[in-house]
């Protein structure tokens, strides 16, 4: 194979790792967010112990991204070493 038909490969799959990163942690976002609100609508006075769990919860879904982005800078830059 030619080197630009794998570094066109390469691209391809850092877009990829990069676009489905930042729709699943949107997903995650919403959903941590939509059972925030439904848990405060339920019971009220428990609102800090939830706003507790949902920061962790979104500090979880946020991790995901940005593991992503770091390995699609690896895929981005490091694929000129082959």
């Amino acid at each position: 194979m030619s080197q630009m038909y794998i570094k066109a490969m390469f691209d391809i799959a850092a877009a990829l790792l990069l676009g489905m990163g930042a729709l699943g942690s949107g997903v995650g976002d919403g959903l941590v967010m939509s059972k925030y609100v439904e848990g405060i609508s339920r019971q009220p006075e428990a609102r800090g112990q939830i706003f507790a769990g949902s920061i962790l919860g979104i500090a979880f879904v946020e991790a995901f991204p940005v593991i992503a982005m770091a390995f699609g800078i690896i895929i981005l830059f490091g694929s000129g070493q082959l």
